[in-house]
């Protein structure tokens, strides 16, 4: 379950970083609308209310709040990594 939850955070990250003007570009066209935009931050904050959850259900809540907020950090900056990445891969030079 802890598992899972940790993989709920990273796809939360994931879609709120693609709600941003700066991310969005990413994107296939068909996306970049504001109406899809904002279904990408509903579906972001629901995953991370799914993982608190999913924390909660299996520890303690004092635990649970400190687990959740200790990997909220790493998936964060693996997000950044990610999208930082994709945003140099995607400028390269073709050969």
């Amino acid at each position: 379950m802890l598992a899972l939850s940790a993989l709920c955070m990273l796809l939360a990250l994931a879609a709120l970083a693609l709600a941003m003007d700066r991310h969005a570009m990413h994107l296939p066209s068909a996306w970049l609308g504001a109406r899809a935009r904002r279904w990408l931050q509903l579906l972001g904050a629901m995953a991370l209310l799914a993982s608190l959850m999913g924390m909660l259900a299996v520890m303690d809540s004092g635990l649970a709040w400190i687990t959740w907020l200790g990997l909220l950090a790493p998936a964060t900056l693996c997000i950044a990594l990610a999208m930082t990445w994709t945003g140099r891969a995607g400028k390269r030079p073709k050969r």
